[in-house]
């Protein structure tokens, strides 16, 4: 019988510093998709043009007051940076629209309060956001008006970002950057990290997918980390950007700049939303991987996979005795034979998956159905057995993709999101290459 508790699927950003708060929109873009901003910026090095914004006000305080914190880590932020003061200070002030809107007290609109103030005295308002259907309001000098999706998502991203820099000294990186149409708001994080080999791929380490995955979106702008490969002490910022991600990706807005530097030489430079899915990634040119390579992920993942002994063994089999290998591997407590019966989209697409902002990727890889909780250390910290009962084919969608109902028999130490229990699943088979085989794209209902 089928037991399960929530649906659920694995499926498997001269002298120039540019600085959204109160700063701005590059109008020479390159991008087609790029937002219009609240704020206009200089676009030329050699010729600096610099809007400045005046403000009275000296602080800025904000406050989240829906319930609903989701993945932000405060629900208060406050600085004294004058750039982002005065930015913020000149939105509220700029000419708006007036609304009527009956409906802002739902659980789709959050609310912030933003105060601002100096030495004798202060301003304040309330912001709603419409995350639903990507609205913004403010409430201020007694009426309701409406402000730009982008003020809205820059002020709810201080909730998320706990360790924000302003200060960004990276002159090449913003200029960079802004060459493609894209504004840096501030640093979200900086770290080291190895450069793992990303010119052939093996088995399934997360560093060297990550990296060569993106580094196919480096390439639209003429750069290459390839050559850098099993390097230590590599660079990674990551900066929030002030504009969306591409069309293609909505309803994903959010992005963020990620740079790879090498003894302070850019050798990589991406636009990647993380949290969800690695995939929702594209070049500074706004260009997404299928373009810039101009191959299907498993026609590039053919090319660039150096297949080792257990993997040739496993690409002569039958979708179904890969199922079988899988929950023979679970059950065994063998998370490695486990990981080469999942396809490596579905591993690599799950490499964001409920991670932070300040974070580049998923070091760990959860195993579908081993149902465990977020930050756990090993796929078996609750997962007791899994047993296959019966394996039964019933789609086939196409050549490449092969649907089976398999009934299981999964114990778990805590009932988290699945029941312990005899149950159904619908598990999706696909070709990955002739090189690996067939491979589980995922488990659902």
């Amino acid at each position: 019988m089928l037991n399960y508790k929530r649906t659920r699927f694995w499926v498997i950003t001269s002298f120039i510093i540019v600085m959204v708060i109160g700063i701005a929109l590059v109008t020479n873009t390159k991008r087609e998709n790029t937002s219009q901003m609240d704020h206009n910026l200089m676009v030329s090095s050699s010729d600096t043009r610099e809007i400045q914004y005046n403000s009275d006000y000296n602080q800025v305080k904000i406050n989240f007051l829906s319930d609903m914190m989701g993945f932000k880590s405060t629900n208060k932020f406050e600085t004294n940076d004058l750039r982002t003061v005065a930015y913020i200070d000149s939105t509220l002030n700029a000419s708006m629209t007036s609304v009527q809107e009956d409906d802002l007290n739902n659980n789709h609109t959050n609310q912030y309060t933003i105060e601002l103030s100096n030495s004798i005295g202060g301003y304040s308002c309330k912001l709603y956001y419409d995350t639903l259907y990507d609205k913004a309001y403010l409430v201020k000098d007694g009426g309701l008006y409406q402000v730009g999706i982008d003020f809205a998502r820059y002020i709810d991203s201080f909730m998320e970002n706990a360790n924000i820099d302003f200060h960004i000294d990276d002159v090449h990186a913003v200029e960079l950057f802004q060459t493609y149409g894209w504004t840096i708001d501030y640093q979200i994080s900086s770290m080291k990290s190895k450069l793992d080999n990303i010119k052939v791929l093996a088995g399934f380490n997360p560093n060297a997918y990550y990296f060569a995955y993106n580094n196919e979106l480096s390439k639209d702008i003429g750069l290459d980390m390839s050559g850098y490969s099993n390097t230590a002490d590599i660079d990674i910022i990551i900066y929030r950007l002030h504009e969306s991600m591409p069309q293609e990706f909505y309803p994903i807005q959010d992005c963020r700049g990620i740079v790879v530097k090498n003894s302070d030489k850019i050798i990589g430079a991406y636009i990647s939303a993380g949290r969800h899915s690695t995939f929702n990634a594209c070049s500074l040119k706004g260009n997404s991987f299928e373009k810039v390579t101009n191959l299907t992920l498993n026609e590039w993942f053919s090319k660039m996979i150096k297949v080792d002994s257990r993997e040739e063994r496993l690409a002569k089999v039958e979708p179904d005795q890969v199922i079988s290998e899988y929950f023979m591997s679970l059950n065994n407590k063998d998370s490695k034979a486990s990981e080469y019966c999942i396809s490596k989209k579905a591993l690599l697409g799950n490499l964001t998956s409920n991670m932070l902002n300040e974070e580049l990727f998923n070091e760990g890889i959860v195993l579908p159905l081993t149902d465990v909780d977020i930050g756990a250390k090993s796929n078996f910290d609750n997962l007791k057995s899994a047993k296959l009962i019966k394996t039964e084919e019933i789609d086939e969608p196409d050549e490449k993709t092969k649907i089976f109902r398999v009934t299981v028999d999964l114990q778990y130490q805590n009932e988290l999101t699945i029941s312990s229990g005899q149950q159904d699943w619908d598990c999706q088979m696909v070709y990955e290459s002739p090189q690996t085989g067939w491979k589980i794209e995922g488990f659902g209902h």
